[in-house]
């Protein structure tokens, strides 16, 4: 910055203003002192006469023209790392210069000055992401929580602290965005409260208008009983590949989430003599433990098992309902099986907290107390379930049919 303040000023003719095309700016300095940009650049860019440009105002319109540039490169890209920096720059300031050696040192040139100014300035995206990456948040939740942080800076700027003012004028925006999904809303309302409670002293932040409910009619699509038998069975008619098989029960029987089931691996499943575990790397930050496998369905984990990509293996789910006539509605998943999972087991298991943490949850803040006194430990409460879990039951019927008819599992089988 210390080398364009020395940078002499450039003094414009008014026949100077009709020459086309210009040339293209080297630098911030030059775009605020020639007054060049266009209407894009906003109000604060004004024609005037070259001598009403002081070094103070030069400077204050060099900061808010590198806050703007990063405010646009998080709007259009959710992102404000130089590369998001540079691909604005070139698309909007450089879009009509020829790609080129040189193009790569224009832009250099014209974003090293925000990339300065950046680091100078506080950061709510990088505190965000440094904070959630302490706390072990899961890639989905922190891809979720970061395009809410990315709206809110590219709509009202770096600050440490937001006001109420901000934060109504934000609200305002994001409910005319969302104005026939509430729950939608109300999700980038939690999001956003997510956000300014990780900024610094703001823990206990509050949105200064009621937040809002979850609708009742919020629409969270579950498989039904009768679809888990048909999926269960289907690994029998279908020729249903034996890593998928396993994954299936692992969805069906302990409520593993895609992102679980996609990592899951041979190493995390271990077998014996008399039933063996699963170990689930649970993500959103709840608990990390092995958890019972029945005797009767060891042969069916006894193949080995690689992690495969979470598309992957969404895409192989509706491969797999397609075939086996169960309809998908939109948005279902296997976060789909997962409430059916969840639903099925509270109704054969009357404790809360057994449910909880059979699950896998983060144990609630009301269970916290009953949590450290309870002396039974959550393997026998695992198994407690286990035992009365009924799609183990459905699996175990299902078993010799698997192993029978399913000519995929003999090859892998005889490789263990």
């Amino acid at each position: 910055m210390s080398s364009m303040r020395d940078r002499p000023v450039r003094q414009v003719r008014e026949e100077d203003a009709e020459l086309e095309p210009p040339e293209p700016p080297n630098s911030l300095r030059e775009i605020v002192v020639d007054g060049i940009a266009d209407a894009a650049y906003g109000d604060w860019v004004q024609r005037k006469p070259i001598r009403e440009f002081t070094e103070d105002r030069v400077e204050e319109g060099i900061r808010r023209l590198c806050e703007y540039i990063e405010r646009q490169a998080l709007a259009v890209y959710k992102s404000n790392e130089p590369w998001a920096l540079k691909a604005w720059v070139y698309s909007n300031i450089l879009q009509d210069v020829v790609a080129s050696e040189d193009t790569d040192s224009l832009v250099e040139g014209l974003v090293s000055p925000v990339v300065d100014w950046q680091d100078r300035d506080f950061d709510p995206i990088g505190h965000f992401k440094e904070t959630m990456e302490i706390e072990g948040l899961s890639v989905r939740t922190k891809e979720a929580y970061l395009q809410t942080a990315c709206r809110v800076v590219s709509k009202l700027g770096r600050k440490p602290r937001y006001s109420d003012d901000d934060l109504r004028e934000y609200l305002k925006w994001a409910r005319n965005r969302y104005p026939k999904n509430t729950s939608t809303y109300y999700h980038e309302c939690e999001r956003l409260l997510q956000f300014l409670r990780r900024l610094p002293g703001g823990k206990n932040t509050e949105l200064p208008v009621k937040m809002p409910k979850l609708p009742a009619e919020y629409y969270q699509p579950t498989l039904t009983e009768e679809d888990i038998e048909t999926l269960i069975w289907s690994c029998a008619t279908d020729d249903v590949s034996p890593e998928l098989v396993i994954r299936l029960m692992v969805a069906t029987i302990y409520g593993g989430r895609l992102g679980e089931l996609a990592a899951l691996k041979s190493e995390d499943i271990s077998v014996n003599g008399n039933g063996g575990t699963v170990y689930l790397h649970t993500l959103k930050g709840g608990q990390r433990k092995p958890q019972p496998i029945p005797d009767s369905l060891v042969p069916l984990f006894q193949v080995p098992l690689e992690p495969v990509p979470r598309m992957k293996l969404a895409k192989q789910l509706k491969k797999v309902c397609k075939r086996a006539g169960i309809f998908l509605p939109p948005r279902a998943g296997f976060h789909s099986i997962r409430r059916r999972v969840a639903t099925t087991v509270s109704e054969v298991e009357h404790s809360d907290l057994n449910v909880h943490n059979f699950m896998r949850w983060s144990v609630p803040r009301q269970f916290s107390m009953l949590a450290r006194y309870k002396q039974t430990p959550v393997e026998a409460t695992d198994t407690h379930i286990i035992q009365l879990h009924p799609y183990v039951k459905k699996w175990e019927e299902a078993c010799p049919y698997i192993l029978g008819l399913n000519a995929s599992y003999h090859p892998k089988l005889h490789n263990t």
